[in-house]
Formats: structure tokens, sequence, C-alpha cells
């Protein structure tokens, strides 16, 4: 039966039909003794052979009976002397105040008017487009209002809606496109509402590390043939000089008159076109805005030196990038006055103030539990007002008039600038604890537990600043100046004692 099984399905129908005129024929010779068959023995036959036809019946080119398998038995892993484990849990963490929605107005049914979700008139980025390309990547892993403060404010800012792309890399496929994650899980994002402000979304496949993702942003950009482009980071809130006099322009027409600027031979305003015979023949790889914050990428020189290591994948991996680039050759300049780029861990309590929304005042979202007070208390002794002390408790609902107060660009000044002071006032250390504000989730598709993240992270940190130390023979960024080239990646010896000193993510210039 196995041999006529390897046929093809063509010949077993004929063999098939032969044995079953055989079969026939011998039936209706009852005098020929040896080939009697009986007719219970005809029916058995008649049963099988149809039970195959049913079985093979539309099959294509010549299936086979599936090779014998046999389960994994998981027991071969077990150490037939290990003992069971005591299982000793640690501490359950404290419990985290909840979020709140940072842009009720979003939320609303009916959704709010398109009119209402776009920048000041006097930041508004021109109707026609520059002919240069201006995609602005913005990574997102954790803390939505985070990230919906960030968007909010380029938007705010001038920069076109439809050029931010917002990259989720949260590993979580299509759970957050799907709505099937909730506001208090570190991962949730809101892809309905970056709709409705003309933000597009990219997902990564998997979660990425950081160098992965610039690997992304690289690939990506090659993709879509964007040879120039600009990331930024998530926990910052930009404004535009909108009341100075000693700059003019947007903070999107000062970032187009950069990268005008590096393509074409002598400094020109964002309305002066650009002419293909007069390109900068100067190498640059990068131009940072606040360092890189906001960062114009030169998307071929990156190209050129290999991308980002991977096996580097959180801190020391700019260093190692930009160190490498500068040794090839490559200009890294930095502009400092395009407009307000301020590095914040707290988020307003209604982004409508950055719109200029009738009713929506700069006040930061409190989620400690001295709210009460009107005042987000820091470490430095300073103090925010919060959203405890505005005449409405969430920021959608508007009372005594207070629609027709228009928050001033002034006020949202003081009060960022105080956000960025509050996220240092404990130290450089505690700078990314609105990483883990959201503590939610459980039950919810890829479910992590939050403090379980970010320890992985840490410890892939440390990994990172190992690996970098034992590239380059030194623990610690400060390599430009000694004579260090790219040649001279994994080939020196270390310039400290391991045992005395410590491991390579110990110790140094950390």
């Amino acid at each position: 039966m196995a041999k006529m099984m390897r046929l093809a399905v063509r010949s077993r129908y004929r063999l098939l039909l032969l044995a079953l005129a055989t079969l026939f024929v011998c039936s209706l010779l009852p005098g020929i003794t040896q080939f009697s068959i009986s007719t219970t023995s005809l029916r058995q036959w008649t049963t099988v052979i149809s039970g195959w036809w049913e079985q093979n019946r539309g099959s294509q080119g010549g299936s086979q009976v599936p090779l014998e398998y046999e389960e994994i038995d998981f027991s071969r892993w077990k150490d037939p002397n290990a003992a069971p484990i005591k299982k000793t849990y640690k501490p359950a963490p404290e419990p985290a105040l909840p979020v709140r929605d940072p842009f009720p107005l979003l939320s609303q049914n009916p959704p709010p008017s398109r009119s209402l979700l776009q920048a000041p008139k006097a930041n508004r980025p021109p109707r026609r487009h520059y002919p240069e390309q201006t995609p602005l990547f913005v990574g997102f892993t954790r803390n939505w209002p985070q990230l919906l403060q960030c968007v909010v404010s380029y938007i705010a800012a001038g920069w076109p809606a439809e050029d931010i792309y917002v990259v989720e890399n949260t590993g979580v496929v299509y759970a957050n496109r799907e709505s099937k994650l909730t506001l208090q899980n570190p991962f949730y994002l809101n892809h309905t509402q970056l709709a409705m402000l003309g933000v597009n979304v990219i997902i990564t496949p998997t979660l990425l590390t950081f160098s992965q993702l610039q690997n992304f942003y690289l690939w990506t950009a090659l993709e879509r043939a964007h040879p120039h482009f600009f990331w930024t980071h998530q926990d910052l809130l930009v404004l535009s000089y909108e009341n100075e006099t000693t700059t003019t322009g947007t903070l999107y027409d000062n970032a187009v008159s950069i990268l005008r600027h590096l393509t074409t031979t002598t400094p020109t305003t964002p309305n002066t076109s650009s002419s293909s015979e007069s390109k900068n023949k100067k190498k640059w790889a990068h131009h940072f805005f606040a360092y890189d914050h906001l960062t114009l990428v030169n998307r071929d020189a990156v190209l050129s030196v290999g991308g980002w290591d991977t096996h580097i994948p959180f801190y020391t991996s700019d260093c190692d990038t930009y160190l490498r680039l500068r040794w090839a050759g490559f200009a890294q300049g930095e502009s400092d006055m395009v407009g307000l780029i301020l590095d914040v861990g707290s988020v307003l309590a209604d982004l409508g103030a950055l719109f200029r929304i009738g009713g929506a005042r700069a006040r930061v979202a409190d989620y400690s539990s001295s709210g009460s007070s009107g005042l987000l208390s820091s470490s430095s002794g300073r103090g925010v007002e919060s959203s405890s002390s505005s005449s409405f408790s969430s920021g959608a609902a508007v009372q005594g008039g207070d629609e027709d107060y228009v928050e001033s660009w002034e006020r949202l000044v003081e009060v960022g600038e105080r956000m960025e002071r509050d996220k240092y006032a404990g130290g450089n250390s505690l700078r990314n604890t609105w990483q883990g504000q959201q503590r939610g989730g459980q039950g919810e598709p890829f479910y992590r537990d939050a403090d379980g993240f970010e320890t992985g992270v840490q410890l892939m940190i440390d990994a990172g600043r190992s690996v970098f130390a034992e590239k380059w023979g030194h623990r610690g960024c400060g390599l430009d100046g000694t004579g260090m080239t790219g040649e001279d990646a994994w080939r020196l010896e270390k310039d400290w004692d391991e045992e005395l000193e410590g491991r390579g993510f110990e110790g140094g210039s950390w």
C-alpha cells in the first residue's frame, strides 16, 4: 500500500479500477475456487477503497501519507536530581495613580472640527509645501500622553501634520490599531486620535531597540525615497518663537532653512528655491537641534558607515555612530535658535492649550496624591500649576465664561520651562521616570510587567556599554581627538584593568 501511495494520482486511480474490475469478475466465477471471494469480503474491500477515495478526492499533484512523528517529551529537560524550587516573590510594586486623557476634546462624540486641530495662525505651514521633503519620525514605545503632547506641539509649532510619522515600536503587532489596549497600559497608542490630527502611523514588525529603530528609520527613508529626514524624541515640548523680534520664522521654517543650507552653497530662506547646479560638496551626516532631541539626517551618509551598530542596543549607540561618522569625515553641526525644544517628563492637562482652543489653559497634569494644592510638587522646591486648580477638572468641561480665554505664548513658555527644570530636579538618573507612569494592561494582548520590562531594558543598557568598551578598548564616549579611527574597532586592548577597575559597563566616564 505504501508503494502505491508514492505513485501519481492518475496511476493510483487506474490500479484501483483494475482491482475493482478483477474482484467483480472473480465474484461471477464460482467454479474457480482459487479466485472465489465472498460477498462479505467484497463489501470490506469496497469500504476500504471508498474511504481512501473520500480522503484523497480533489488532491493535487500526488499527496503523500504524513511522516510519523512523536510529541516532544519535555520531561527530558528535567534534571532527575532537581528538587522543587521554593518560590519567593518580590514585594508588590506600589500602585500608580491612573493617567488621564491629555486631550479630552479628541474623545468627544461627535469629534471636533478639524479646523480646531491646527496651529495658531502665525505658525501655520505654507499652503504650498516647500520643495524639500521633510518627514519627521517620532519613535514611540511607552507613555501615550507624552507622545501625544510631543505630536501636538510639533503641529502647533508649524510642522505639517501630514509630514509627521509616529513609528509605533511597541511590539504589540496590531493590538493598538484594533483598539485592544487601554490607556493605563504602558504600550497603549490611539490610532484614531492620531488620524484625527492628520498624522501618519508606521508599525514596526516587532519591538526594536534604539539602534534597531534608527536603522528602521534609514530603511523606511530608503523605501520611501527620502534622501533626508528628521527624527525626534517623544518626551519633548516644542514651541516656535512667536513673540520674539530677534528670531523670525516658525520652528518648521527654520528647520527647512537648515536643510536647504546644507544642500546648497549659500544659506537660504525656505522661500528661496534651490538650484541643482549649486549643490554643497561638503560632506555632512547629521544636524542637531538641542543635541539630538530633534535631528536632521543625511540618509546615505549614515548608511555609508554601516548604519547603527545593533550590538549596542541603547545608550552609547549614539556615541558609536556619531564618532564613526566623524572619523569618516562627515560634518555634524548643531543649531540652537530654530525654536524652543524643551526636554520634559510631564504632560499638560489639556493639550488644546497648544492649539489655543478657547478655555484650555496651560496646566500640568498632576499624578501625585498631593494635587489638591494646585501645584505639582517637585524636589527642586518649585511648583508647576496643576490641573487640579483649573476651573474644569478634566480639561473638557468649560465653566464660567472660560471658553473665551485663549492661552498666551508667554504662559506656554513659562510652564514648559518649569516642566523641563522639574524633570532634572532629581538629577540626570531620574529623568526617565516618565516611562514608568503606567502600570496597567493586565489581561490585555502582549501584556508585559512594567517593572520587569524596565529591568530588561536596564540590563540591555549595561550590555551595550560593555560591547562599546570591548569594541573600542575604552569605557566612555570620550574618544574624539585621541587619534582613534573607525578601523580600530575590535582591535584594541582594554585601557583599564578589569580585575581592579570593574567590568566594561562600570566605572569609566559612563
